[in-house]
């Protein structure tokens, strides 16, 4: 169920009690991840493989250590993969193209390495050990590291990212998995319209990318409209199966992360206009800035997109 919270709300809490408002946010945060544990934790013996999957921006990578963590003190040893290490080196592939945008489709499974990542994963359902390869987002390659990675009897392994669900990834491996779908499900309401949960995830992405991944504002807005074509091809026809929720949205942060981005998205406003992003324009003047430096957690998913 999609939750709603008033804009003027958060900036007064934002305002006068920001070390309570960032405390409670985590804890809500927490509390859906020690309970989705437990329940993993219970279902060990016949489903060993734990299928993360969600939008760009969900917070997957620190939702899935949070969840080995909270599994670990379920007393239950777990691994965790992430797929985006079975990229495949930008420039050794022809790309697929996202012709309805006119920009590479980032999105698709064809940008992995398929058929190893579908060898890896029936190879840890049987026990056999695999060599987990790294990706590098700032050069866009492959590197020469591997990780040496075999599933022991009463282990779990998480992997986690956009095609997790994706039967040609993960066709086969249904009755020895279970399936969480990681989502940005709130909405922040103000007097005559709302900001959509995709314009708050929009921040996210903008300042990882620009951090993380070299890639400019500009670029993340340009690929803006590509990478909403493709959650609705790639993630939402596999999102019945997932069997638990986790609302990674935490009702401080558009406090943090609209207005880091103010400045540059004012630069910006016909890109935004034509990738149907007015309203994280509007964001960026919307939310008051907190003070979050003294209160944030060291493991926060926020650090996935602030550092």
């Amino acid at each position: 169920m999609r939750k709603t919270y008033d804009l003027e709300t958060i900036n007064t809490r934002a305002k006068l009690d920001p070390k309570g408002f960032i405390e409670e946010s985590e804890a809500a945060y927490l509390k859906q991840i020690d309970d989705t544990a437990e329940l993993l934790a219970e279902r060990l013996t016949d489903r060993p493989i734990l299928l993360l999957n969600g939008p760009s921006s969900a917070g997957k990578t620190t939702t899935a250590d949070r969840l080995c963590r909270a599994i670990e003190r379920q007393g239950v040893h777990s691994r965790r993969i992430s797929m985006d290490d079975y990229y495949l080196t930008r420039d050794s592939y022809s790309m697929p193209y996202d012709e309805e945008n006119d920009v590479v489709d980032l999105e698709s499974p064809l940008c992995m390495d398929l058929e190893l990542l579908s060898e890896h994963l029936h190879k840890l359902s049987q026990g056999e050990e695999i060599l987990v390869p790294q990706f590098d987002f700032q050069s866009g390659q492959q590197t020469k590291d591997v990780t040496p990675m075999r599933l022991e009897k009463d282990e779990i392994v998480i992997i986690e990212g956009i095609h997790s669900l994706n039967d040609v990834i993960t066709g086969g491996l249904g009755e020895l998995a279970s399936c969480v779908y990681l989502s940005l499900e709130a909405q922040v309401t103000y007097p005559g319209g709302r900001f959509t949960p995709e314009v708050l995830r929009f921040a996210r992405r903008a300042l990882r990318d620009a951090k993380f991944r070299s890639a400019s504002v500009a670029d993340t807005i340009r690929q803006w409209l590509s990478v909403r074509r493709g959650e609705r091809l790639y993630i939402a026809p596999y999102r019945h199966y997932a069997e638990f929720t986790i609302d990674t949205y935490l009702p401080y942060e558009s406090n943090i992360l609209y207005p880091a981005l103010r400045e540059t998205l004012d630069t910006h406003a016909e890109a935004l206009a034509n990738a149907d992003l007015l309203d994280a324009r509007r964001a960026a003047d919307s939310f008051e800035p907190i003070v979050y430096e003294p209160y944030i957690p060291e493991a926060s998913v926020l650090h996935e997109f602030i550092g």
